[in-house]
């Protein structure tokens, strides 16, 4: 099966979403090159990486205000959900459908990522986005008690 290879046309010059796309590259990569008595373990891989790298990329539209967030999320839980169907099959054994699922999987990554993900990034470099600060304040509002006296500045820089 042909092997999505990173190029520059998966490319968004911003450094940790590049970072996202090569991972699951990786992930899909692994799909590729695994037999059919570990496809269940490494496709459960795959879904683990891309269902973190879409909670990200939720967070960074939600946090951003971005415009075109309700699609590209609900694009991101559709391909969830495909995904999930794909470990059952694996797990049931019906490996032949696992892999046409990758290669068609592949196929909407590149449209994905030079469509939705492109405008995302387009965004995101407009507002200067730090994807640690944001990624910090919800870890800690998400703690409980002690995040109520995150200073108002950093809140405000994720809810603008």
């Amino acid at each position: 099966m042909a092997s999505l290879k990173w190029a520059d046309a998966l490319t968004l010059d911003l450094p940790f979403m590049d970072r996202e796309h090569q991972a699951f590259e990786d992930s899909i990569e692994r799909v590729d090159m695994a037999d059919d008595a570990h496809l269940a373990f490494v496709w459960d891989d795959l879904v683990a990486c891309t269902s973190e790298h879409f909670a990200r990329e939720d967070l960074w539209m939600r946090s951003t205000g971005f415009p075109a967030k309700k699609a590209h999320i609900v694009q991101h839980l559709v391909v969830l959900e495909v995904m999930r169907e794909g470990l059952v099959q694996a797990r049931e054994g019906r490996f032949l459908q696992v892999r046409e699922m990758a290669r068609q999987l592949r196929s909407w990554y590149v449209k994905h990522v030079q469509t939705m993900d492109a405008a995302l990034a387009r965004h995101l470099r407009g507002m200067r986005f730090d994807p640690v600060t944001v990624e910090d304040v919800t870890r800690a509002e998400s703690a409980g008690p002690a995040s109520a006296q995150k200073p108002m500045a950093d809140r405000a820089a994720i809810t603008a």
